[in-house]
């Protein structure tokens, strides 16, 4: 007996599995664009019109893709080889459980961190038990009996759906106008730096928003390198924006206020303080000496950045970009002192001419040499003794060692060091004639971001992040009326100084976790870990090893020498730590 397929019922099936697929797939966009919307409540919200309206497109465009791809690579194919509605319905409801269950999970991690799931996060937070993820867990059930209902019900209904087709389609082209707006608009807002919505780069998972420097370079739309150059200027575009200081600042007034100098030597380490500069050396022996001091980073600029803003470097970006000041020179101003900034250097860097010193005048940024900077702040301080009744002093000294982009043998650092020991010898004896030593709190640090060759004949700058502790470790030497000299051994760190001048010296009554990563330096109680970074990863140095701890929330750890230790994984309570310490300053939804 000869037997007949007929195709026609195969067909119309097939179109109508296609058919209710098309229906399934916008009800879960419009389901993920719901819940896809937290994102937009925990982020910074703009404060301008259009980086809202992008906010909102964006979030629309950009979950309807993510829903559309996920049918047409996934659901789109099996519609034409399973031929059961019921099995092409289970398959459909458990991969939309899937990825919205995943979507919450997401939810409650960027809430939390500001980071994203990925394999990473996800291998850490499921080797141990996460509370704050409960709420995604325990609504899976609730996720999968809302999927199996719509999905029994548009079936049954397929056909009056579809004769409200012309219904659907406005909301499509809608979907389609928000995804391809938003994509042009970000190439104009990165072309233009416009942060209000750059900085909303990262909002969205798995959300890699259009760029077109390079087109717009070449074709004369926007200057070339001009970008490069404006990011180094004024910082990363696409960093988040950050709460600084999470309080006001509110002190006690004293009636004596100390002077106050800080004198910050980039290219310095122990060896040079040591070997080459025997009156500090005697100096810090006569004073309080930090022998367990370390900076946030061996690139200056970076050090600096923890120095004034006693935060990680890992917020470089975040306050170039928004122009923060620093609330140690916001206090020092409120509080009525009078203010002499002087560098070697010109202070020019992107840090002090954008965000540190935005408010003072600041040289013309021509080098100039540790003499003539010394020579500089004795002239300035020559005239503040001469006003009647004048203000406390307030003064920052930058010198440098090495040439900045050039090698320099090892001899002529020692020559360098040698005369800038010299400089700070007569620097101290002005000082003391003229009677204003004793009320003076002088703090002499600074970066160690010099590499030595393999020889030991050559020091060049050093142009890669390094978390070793010797390319970390740096004097710190303080002198303070009132207090006992003495040598600290305990760990210390550079974001330590801003809290101990904010609380000891300037009597400032908000807490220190408003404005500050770092404990006050005289304070002796035991610390796990010491803070410390680079532009996009934060370093926790411990007293036996270093995490480090990326954008991704991908972890490294590292022994004293900066060897990674690539069979030690960091703890689930660890990385919490580190994280919640990192993120405290960016604006969250917990």
């Amino acid at each position: 007996m000869l037997k007949l397929k007929n195709n026609h019922i195969k067909d119309d099936k097939t179109s109508q599995i296609v058919s209710w697929g098309h229906w399934f797939t916008l009800f879960n966009i419009l389901v993920v664009i719901v819940l896809g919307g937290q994102y937009l409540l925990i982020a910074d919200w703009p404060r301008t019109f259009m980086g809202r309206f992008y906010a909102i497109i964006s979030a629309i465009g950009h979950f309807s893709f993510l829903a559309f791809i996920v049918y047409l690579i996934l659901l789109f194919p099996l519609s034409f080889f399973i031929h059961s509605s019921r099995w092409q319905r289970t398959i459909a409801t458990i991969i939309a459980t899937l990825g919205i269950s995943l979507l919450l999970i997401d939810v409650e991690v960027f809430s939390h961190f500001r980071m994203h799931l990925n394999l990473s996060i996800w291998q850490l937070f499921t080797s141990d038990k996460t509370s704050f993820l409960n709420r995604a867990f325990i609504s899976i059930p609730f996720i999968l009996l809302i999927e199996i209902l719509f999905a029994i019900w548009s079936w049954k209904k397929l056909r009056s759906l579809s004769k409200r087709k012309r219904f659907a389609r406005p909301v499509v082209i809608g979907f389609i106008l928000c995804f391809i707006s938003s994509h042009l608009i970000h190439i104009w807002a990165d072309a233009n730096f416009y942060r209000p919505i750059t900085m909303q780069r990262s909002s969205l998972p798995l959300s890699y928003p259009l760029t077109a420097r390079h087109f717009l370079e070449r074709y004369g739309f926007i200057e070339e390198n001009g970008y490069r150059n404006r990011a180094i200027q004024e910082g990363n575009p696409f960093a988040i924006a950050i709460e600084y200081p999470l309080d006001r600042i509110t002190f006690d007034e004293k009636q004596s206020k100390p002077n106050i100098l800080i004198i910050d030597i980039n290219g310095w380490n122990n060896q040079l303080l040591a070997n080459n500069m025997p009156w500090l050396k005697e100096f810090a022996g006569q004073n309080i000496q930090f022998t367990n001091h370390y900076g946030s980073s061996n690139q200056a600029y970076l050090n600096n950045f923890s120095l004034f803003y006693g935060l990680d470097p890992n917020y470089y970006n975040s306050i170039l970009a928004g122009h923060k000041p620093s609330v140690l020179l916001e206090t020092v101003t409120k509080q009525h002192y009078n203010v002499g900034l002087f560098s070697a250097n010109g202070f020019s860097e992107p840090l002090y001419r954008y965000a540190l010193l935005s408010n003072f005048t600041t040289p013309d940024g021509k080098k100039i040499s540790n003499k003539q900077t010394t020579d500089n702040w004795m002239v300035w301080h020559d005239e503040q003794n001469k006003l009647e009744n004048h203000a406390p002093l307030f003064s920052v000294i930058q010198y440098s060692l090495g040439v900045k982009n050039k090698k320099i043998p090892i001899a002529e650092l020692e020559a360098e060091a040698k005369k800038l020991d010299q400089y700070l010898e007569s620097l101290i004896a002005y000082l003391r004639l003229s009677n204003a030593y004793e009320n003076s709190i002088i703090i002499i640090t600074g970066s160690n971001n010099l590499k030595i060759d393999e020889a030991k004949k050559v020091a060049l700058p050093s142009g890669e992040i390094s978390f070793k502790r010797d390319a970390l470790k740096v004097p710190l030497i303080i002198s303070w009326p009132g207090k006992e000299a003495k040598e600290v051994s305990y760990i210390t760190s550079e974001a330590d100084i801003l809290r101990t001048l904010m609380q000891d010296a300037f009597n400032v009554t908000t807490p220190a976790q408003q404005y500050s990563q770092g404990q006050n330096l005289f304070d002796q109680r035991a610390r796990q870990w010491i803070v410390a970074g680079s532009e996009n990863q934060v370093a926790a140095l411990y007293d036996n090893k270093t995490v480090v701890i990326d954008a991704y929330g991908r972890s490294k750890i590292y022994d004293l020498n900066g060897n990674q230790l690539k069979n030690e994984k960091i703890s689930l309570p660890t990385f919490l730590q580190i994280v919640t310490e990192n993120r405290r300053f960016i604006v969250v939804d917990n």
